[in-house]
């Protein structure tokens, strides 16, 4: 399984800048679980950057176990099935959550 590191750092690589159009904020991971830290997420620009901790003042908080944002940018776990089984918690204007879930070219699996 990969890492909570390796999977935020190829977040830029998975980015779909068209879909991000006019779109920029700051998104914090805010992770417990098996590997706990924190990510800042900056879109900027049709540009997605990942720096470790919390670097600057987010528009948008997602909280909940490190495992589960790994298996939600490997494919393993849809991202609304895992916030609807309230396993990650997104915290910010639910426009910025809706947005944010599809700016990424996750692999799907099964």
């Amino acid at each position: 399984m990969s890492t909570i590191k390796e999977v935020m750092m190829s977040l830029p690589s998975i980015f779909k800048p068209e879909k991000a159009k006019g779109w920029n904020r700051v998104i914090l991971f805010d992770l417990a679980g098996q590997e706990p830290s924190k990510w800042t997420l900056t879109v900027e620009n049709g540009v997605a950057t990942v720096e470790e901790g919390a670097t600057k003042t987010p528009k948008l908080t997602i909280s909940g176990n490190s495992e589960y944002i790994v298996q939600m940018f490997t494919g393993e776990v849809p991202p609304m099935k895992l916030v609807n089984a309230k396993l990650l918690k997104m915290q910010g204007p639910m426009m910025d959550s809706i947005a944010f879930s599809g700016l990424w070219n996750i692999p799907k699996k099964g």
